[in-house]
């Protein structure tokens, strides 16, 4: 088995939805550790610190979902019902699907609120004492609590090291204090007017506005919504909201540097590999070799996901005849290995190369050529280092340019020039994925002059780089606990 990675927690910079479909974990956000079963799901804002510890055995799907209004973290019911939404929404954030139609879009909706997380508690004694006084006694004036707390010090030292402690400031964190106990006031159906006084505000247009700052409720909002149904994920929108009955789609064509299987979860798709044209059922799974020109198309409803990757330094791969019937959604361990492959927060002790052996075992494959092991050699070459002249990866692979223009030809059915043109610009829509610009990515392939990179990106992708529309997914990664999509190194 492998060790269960330990994350440090992450700061958001988009809201998250952490959706328990089976098993169970735990979610620490700000202070407040949740213990979350499955059909569980929390709902976490931009700005908030989280950690996630998935038990042995359990499905965490890890999604961006905008909060339909909400500013605070709120733990929610994910019914199955909405897991093929959720499921759709995780496969487009992995960056393979054509945005033309725009990434899958879900919304919260519904329900009342849960209690306000607490904000994190400062890691010395001496400030824990200051933020327990002002907890307790929210009318307290700081230079007050700091003189009693922590004797000797100015207020704003305490302010300093508070800020530096916490993440927090002494204001912000007081009025998060006031807030949450507030929200439990309310939720108690206490009287407005007597939340606002026993918080310590003078008035309720002061203790109102507080309020609604915080949570997008009024006071008397929150208590009408705490009285009713438990929060549920009610409504979940995909593209034009019509669930997962959306138009057909379609991946972006493309030439990886490593191999990928990739597999039909859901439903079947086309795809073109190598010039070659296989069918997937639901259920099938096929490995594509590196440096292979390919393309999925996949019908309304299907969801299509990688697999998992190997490096082409691991040997090569015969080019794919039959596909493997490895099993549909619900098929022990292939979820998992997609979440293990692409997120180290998803599950835990699962070796992420389990799917894609299983893809490679069960399918049929031509006989591995000299062909295929210098394809893949130096589709693994330029993926690392996509500049190289074609004389120089010639030389660095060990054979004249003839033979390696002569390898592409027959094994990617496109010439040299092509071949390679289409690889970088299979790295340079990555890269605007990981929310790199058109200027950066340019310089990385070795082009003199952007308008060269540009019009090499518009002939593959049919669009310049910057009106493409390519979502940065960098910040959905981070919060996976994926950096960048494939580091280049790994291929």
């Amino acid at each position: 088995m492998l060790p269960a990675v330990q994350l440090p927690p992450v700061r958001l910079s988009e809201p998250m939805l952490y959706a328990v479909l089976r098993g169970s974990a735990e979610v620490r956000v700000g202070g407040e550790l949740l213990r979350l079963n499955a059909q569980d799901g929390v709902w976490v804002p931009a700005g908030d610190l989280v950690s996630v510890r998935p038990a042995r055995g359990a499905i965490v799907l890890p999604i961006p979902v905008a909060g339909g209004g909400r500013t605070v973290a709120t733990r929610l019911h994910v019914p199955e019902a909405s897991h093929p939404n959720l499921l759709h929404a995780f496969a487009d954030v992995l960056g393979h699907l054509d945005g033309a139609t725009g990434p899958a879009r879900l919304e919260l909706s519904g329900g009342g609120p849960e209690p306000l997380a607490p904000p994190p508690a400062p890691a010395s004694e001496e400030l824990g004492r200051l933020a327990a006084l002002l907890a307790e006694q929210p009318g307290t004036r700081l230079a007050e609590a700091v003189a009693r707390t922590v004797p000797g010090r100015s207020v704003r030292t305490v302010q300093r090291r508070f800020l530096a402690e916490t993440g927090w400031t002494v204001a912000a964190w007081v009025r998060r204090q006031r807030v949450r106990t507030a929200s439990r006031l309310l939720a108690d159906d206490r009287d407005i007017e007597w939340v606002a006084h026993n918080i310590g505000y003078s008035g309720v247009p002061a203790f109102s506005r507080a309020f609604a700052e915080a949570t997008g409720l009024s006071p008397g909002q929150w208590r009408i919504r705490a009285a009713s149904a438990s929060m549920q994920v009610t409504r979940a929108e995909i593209g034009s909201g019509t669930g997962i009955d959306v138009a057909d789609r379609r991946t972006w064509t493309r030439v990886n540097g490593a191999h990928v299987a990739v597999w039909a979860a859901v439903g079947g798709a086309d795809l073109v590999v190598g010039g070659r044209r296989i069918a997937l059922a639901e259920g099938d799974a096929v490995v594509i070799p590196a440096g292979t020109p390919n393309e999925f198309s996949i019908p309304s409803g299907s969801l299509l996901v990688p697999l998992g990757f190997r490096s082409a330094r691991t040997g090569p791969v015969g080019a794919p005849l039959r596909p493997a019937a490895v099993g549909g959604l619900w098929t022990a361990g292939l979820l998992e290995s997609v979440l293990a492959s692409y997120t180290n927060v998803g599950v835990v002790e699962v070796d992420p190369d389990r799917g894609f052996a299983a893809a490679l075992a069960g399918s049929e494959r031509s006989p591995i050529t000299d062909d295929d092991l210098l394809l893949g050699r130096v589709a693994n070459l330029y993926a690392r280092e996509p500049y190289l002249r074609m004389a120089d990866a010639a030389a660095r692979v060990g054979v004249d340019e003839r033979a390696l223009g002569g390898t592409v030809q027959r094994r990617a059915g496109v010439q040299f020039a092509a071949w390679l043109r289409l690889l970088r610009m299979t790295r340079a829509r990555n890269q605007l994925g990981d929310g790199d610009t058109p200027s950066e990515i340019s310089r990385g392939l070795g082009y003199a002059h952007l308008p060269a990179f540009s019009r090499a990106f518009r002939a593959v992708h049919g669009a310049a780089p910057a009106g493409l529309g390519v979502p940065n997914l960098r910040p959905t990664r981070a919060a996976w606990g994926r950096e960048a999509r494939v580091p280049a190194t790994a291929l």
